[in-house]
């Protein structure tokens, strides 16, 4: 195994946890600040229904110029966003609109019947439909309510898993530690401006899976040193745990690390809104795996022992 350090480190992690929780504390509590300030999420068309069109125009184009031929038609927009020119495509812009159409009836999507507007109020300029994403109002919030029990059902199982090949603690800790992650992941969503997609999900629902990873690589190695002869306190043994799987986590988060760089600068927008939150996570997910889960341990642990054999 390709290992960072040529002896085990020794940093004081635990020794330094209260500076941890301060820190962990504080991006929490402005992750959620975020949330309420902005009123909640920025939800996708994914959970609240409307239609989410891509286009691209032969030559360039400004918003105001789509926003007033599409107003013209009878389409209420509610958000014209202009997409980074790349080599492949430009001149392009996504348009979110809600539910309203006043063209129902047609055998055509209501993405279709806004190119067809753009078509005919621009006729000089050529436009080109990238991707046309339609979601009905009940399909949007049958989709909220399973995101939301898809992230409670994985918390559970974790929480019964953990338990079940350690102890109680470790499973608190660990959905302690899971909490955490999610809600500074949704923060960045909110403080980035992006919108909380299925995409978003997937991103959540990936982060609980690696941080779980990490930590329950930390805790097995307290258990197996836990079992061997020693003289540490447990505090001092769990941060030597910590230490010699710390080489390990590092290769693990630098090799995911490199693969959601090259996402990011190669596969455009397309999963630009997965990459990002995926990016931070990752950070925020091997930090808490360190820091936070074998900390909780070991304060429970202080003011409450587990008599072990010896």
């Amino acid at each position: 195994m390709i290992s960072i350090f040529k002896s085990i480190p020794k940093f004081a992690f635990i020794p330094n946890r209260y500076k941890a929780y301060i820190f962990s504390i504080a991006i929490t509590v402005v992750a959620i600040v975020s949330v309420l300030a902005h009123g909640g999420l920025k939800l996708g068309v994914d959970f609240t229904g409307g239609t989410l069109l891509q286009v691209h125009f032969q030559t360039p184009a400004s918003t105001d110029q789509i926003r007033a031929a599409l107003s013209d038609a009878g389409f209420s927009i509610s958000e014209i966003q202009k997409i980074k020119d790349t080599d492949k495509i430009k001149n392009a812009f996504l348009i979110r609109t809600g539910l309203q159409n006043k063209a129902e009836g047609k055998d055509q999507s209501m993405g279709q019947q806004m190119a067809e507007a753009l078509t005919q109020k621009l006729p000089q300029n050529a436009v080109t439909v990238d991707s046309d994403e339609t979601v009905g109002p009940k399909i949007g919030k049958e989709l909220q309510l399973k995101a939301l029990w898809a992230v409670l059902v994985g918390l559970l199982f974790i929480l019964i898993y953990v338990n079940f090949r350690f102890d109680f603690r470790f499973g608190v800790a660990a959905i302690i530690s899971l909490f955490h992650d999610v809600a500074c992941t949704v923060g960045f969503i909110s403080l980035t401006g992006m919108e909380f997609n299925m995409q978003s999900m997937a991103v959540l629902l990936t982060i609980l899976g690696y941080s779980i990873n990490d930590s329950i690589v930390v805790a097995d190695r307290i258990r197996e040193n836990v079992k061997k002869p020693h003289k540490e306190t447990y505090g001092e043994l769990v941060n030597r745990s910590i230490n010699e799987t710390l080489s390990r986590t590092l290769v693990t988060a630098v090799s995911v690390f490199l693969v959601l760089i090259a996402l990011q600068l190669f596969s455009g927008r397309v999963l630009s809104d997965f990459t990002k939150p995926m990016l931070f996570g990752l950070i925020i997910g091997t930090y808490s795996s360190i820091f936070i889960v074998a900390s909780l341990v070991v304060d429970w642990e202080i003011k409450s022992p587990i008599k072990r054999k010896k």
